[in-house]
């Protein structure tokens, strides 16, 4: 198990995602067959990652580390996506999964390694808190990803293009409502997670470091992010029938700015070695531990 590494899975998750090409120039089965091996070959390596980890650290995945959480969530959405590809082969979903997965694999390699502080003394809560937060992602990878489908799907039918090609996509009506239903179940399960996170920062940080708390980099943006997402909630429940090709501008936009500003927040508060309350232990905390030493 132990041999298992990470560029295991990330080279079998790209070479799924290449053979998703092969369905522009043919529509043979074996393909298809083909890149759900690589895919399922890739999750069960990552599995076997994650479990090892697991192991090394005593720490379920969700705990262990920043790096450890990002892949638990790239985990749980190529798990969903095989899922549905099981289900129905003849979907072309990996071209808008894969490189989701891909892209939260490599953002892993560059945030901490190490585990955050106070997780042992506040584990109940921590856990609770991160599993919040990561499958109140997966609801918003879910939902850029449907938005993005329900765009391409509806540039198609608009210029007529055939889906001859191979490229099956969900029905308009079927995209908007999983669209609608993955943020309403997502926002609230953020909410959550950030108001117990706000929590455990203020429980477990020295007086000195809680003012820095609303100056974390991954504070502010999963704030900023986390208002975004409260505005499209209040208007998703404010509207009867919403306008399928707005509501997917509007969630493509919104979750892919939560994506983007969440993982790299914390990438650029890992390059600055900004004191951060994930990962490792703020400066001022090491501090205090050496002078009471």
């Amino acid at each position: 198990m132990l041999r298992v590494s990470v560029f295991c899975f990330f080279a079998s998750y790209l070479l799924a995602f290449g053979l998703e090409w092969t369905r522009l120039v043919s529509r043979h089965v074996l393909w298809r067959w083909v890149a759900l091996t690589a895919g399922v070959a890739g999750f069960l390596a990552q599995t076997i990652y994650l479990v090892s980890r697991a192991q090394q650290t005593t720490l379920p995945p969700l705990l262990s580390s920043m790096q450890d959480w990002l892949l638990v969530l790239s985990w749980l959405v190529v798990l969903v996506h095989l899922f549905i590809t099981i289900a129905d082969r003849e979907l072309a979903l990996g071209f808008i999964v894969w490189p989701l997965a891909l892209g939260l694999v490599g953002a892993a390699q560059f945030v901490s390694s190490s585990a955050g502080v106070g997780v042992s003394a506040h584990r109940n809560w921590t856990m609770l808190h991160v599993a919040s937060l990561v499958f109140g992602i997966v609801g918003i990878v879910i939902g850029f990803a449907a938005s993005l489908m329900y765009l391409w799907q509806h540039r198609r039918l608009k210029h007529r293009i055939s889906a001859s090609s191979g490229l099956e996509l969900p029905s308009l009506e079927r995209l908007a409502r999983v669209n609608r239903w993955s943020l309403l179940i997502a926002v609230p399960l953020l909410t959550f997670g950030m108001i117990t996170g706000v929590g455990l920062s203020l429980v477990r940080h020295s007086e000195i470091s809680r003012r820095s708390v609303w100056l974390d980099p991954v504070v502010l943006a999963s704030g900023i992010c986390w208002m975004i997402m409260a505005g499209l909630f209040v208007w998703l429940l404010s509207r009867k029938q919403n306008p399928g090709r707005q509501m997917a501008w509007l969630t493509a936009w919104a979750c892919g700015f939560l994506l983007l500003t969440t993982v790299g927040a914390q990438i650029v508060s890992e390059a600055i070695s900004a004191p951060a309350i994930h990962g490792t232990a703020p400066v001022a905390d090491k501090l205090n531990g050496e002078a009471a030493r």
